[in-house]
């Protein structure tokens, strides 16, 4: 099979939707597809160019068989709607420009969202080349931030939502990552029958291999962060948005420091719009036993789990509840307890899993006497990131995953759909 994927975030960028098709690229191209990736120069999740990349015209290059092939943006940094409504619509713009002379006719396109606009572009360049179009959901936009508060309904975003109806309509296939989410597609216009849960989840064969060649490293990078050896660390490793709320964190290791309790050290570990402001606070506030660290590769993030007595996967507040933060797997693939504060379908999972401590989003008494628990009975800690192992090795493995996602794609060029 011949794909051609269109992803706005790919490697060497952080997080969930870079991860995402690295993964299941790399496992397409295992298969014997030929993959052709349309992206564009890394930036997230500061909106600005990499300070180790230069923007071009057109770059190619091959990573993991992948045939990646990147596009310019109008990257100005900041978190403005209008900056990032500018970052959307310059990439679409770009890779559209890109994709249609494209020589080598696939035989399906994928388009994986948010932001939607990848889905139109994605819908368009299957629409040139006769083929079928599949939609790849995470988080289903505008819906998602106009419910959050980020952006304000109005005329522009029912235009976005009735395109969506149309490349929902029109698609041979949509793939998203929650059961709830699935639901919701449906409502919104995708066709009985079309829609596949293919959650997000851990590639365990590489997760164990750089776990171990990044265990060392982890370590020492972390004493050289100035990061305590003899506390048991709580890790957060991911993006600093507001829809992580990460503030609850601090808040916590505020609480925790006036009483005396320094068995603890909050170590996060990423970058977002929030960075500064959670530096800021932890200066403010002489929070002794916190640590906010810049990003570093995916590739030594198992190692720093490794280094971890638990990790921490937290979300406010929300208005939908089928959410699932990817950070889940890995957390769970890492073999430590999950400390996990956050509402709907992650929590269920989380609680069938047996995986750790589940809290309500936005809830510091919950959040505190998960910890407590956990600090309670090792013995059982260690066993509960034992249960979050086996869960993920029976429903989560990224491989497993693949095959079933190459299944979906199989037989939308079997059925010949074309936009």
């Amino acid at each position: 099979m011949r794909i051609l994927i269109v992803s706005q975030f790919f490697h060497p960028e952080m997080g969930a939707p870079a991860a995402r098709f690295g993964d299941l690229g790399r496992a397409f191209v295992q298969a014997g597809d030929d993959v052709t990736l349309l992206t564009t120069f890394p930036n997230f999740p500061q909106g600005r160019i990499y300070p180790d990349a230069r923007q071009r015209l057109t770059q190619s290059e091959t990573i993991d068989g992948i045939h990646v092939i990147r596009t310019p943006i109008l990257a100005l940094g900041g978190h403005t709607a209008a900056r990032k409504a500018m970052l959307y619509a310059t990439f679409a713009a770009s890779v559209l420009l890109r994709g249609l002379p494209l020589r080598h006719k696939p035989d399906i396109v994928i388009g994986t969202t948010p932001p939607p606009t990848v889905g139109y572009t994605s819908w368009l360049l299957a629409k040139r080349f006769g083929v079928p179009h599949v939609l790849d959901v995470r988080d289903i936009w505008p819906e998602a931030v106009v419910a959050a508060g980020r952006v304000k309904a109005g005329p522009a975003i029912h235009a976005l939502e009735q395109l969506n109806q149309v490349v929902l309509a029109d698609s041979a296939a949509v793939t998203t990552v929650s059961e709830g989410k699935k639901i919701r597609l449906e409502q919104l216009g995708a066709r009985p029958g079309t829609v596949h849960v293919l959650s997000n989840g851990a590639d365990l064969a590489r997760y164990d291999r750089e776990a171990a060649e990044t265990h060392d490293h982890a370590r020492a990078w972390l004493t050289q962060q100035g990061v305590p050896q003899d506390k048991k660390l709580v890790v957060y490793a991911g993006v600093f948005n507001p829809p992580q709320g990460l503030d609850l964190v601090l808040d916590i290791a505020r609480v925790r420091q006036a009483q005396g309790d320094d068995r603890l050290h909050f170590c996060l570990v990423g970058d977002g719009s929030l960075r500064q402001h959670l530096v800021d606070r932890v200066q403010a506030e002489h929070l002794l036993h916190v640590s906010v660290l810049g990003p570093v590769d995916r590739q030594l993030v198992p190692g720093i789990y490794a280094a971890a007595w638990a990790t921490l996967v937290i979300l406010r507040p929300r208005k939908d509840n089928h959410t699932v933060p990817s950070k889940i797997y890995e957390s769970m693939a890492s073999r430590r307890p999950v400390i996990l504060s956050a509402d709907g379908e992650v929590a269920m999972i989380a609680r069938a899993a047996d995986c750790g401590s589940v809290s309500a989003a936005g809830d510091p008494v919950g959040l505190q006497a998960g910890l407590e628990s956990l600090l309670a009975d090792d013995r059982e800690a260690d066993a509960k990131g034992e249960r979050g192992r086996r869960y993920v090795e029976l429903h989560n493995d990224r491989a497993a995953i693949a095959q079933r996602f190459r299944q979906v794609l199989l037989d939308a060029v079997a059925q010949g759909r074309a936009p």
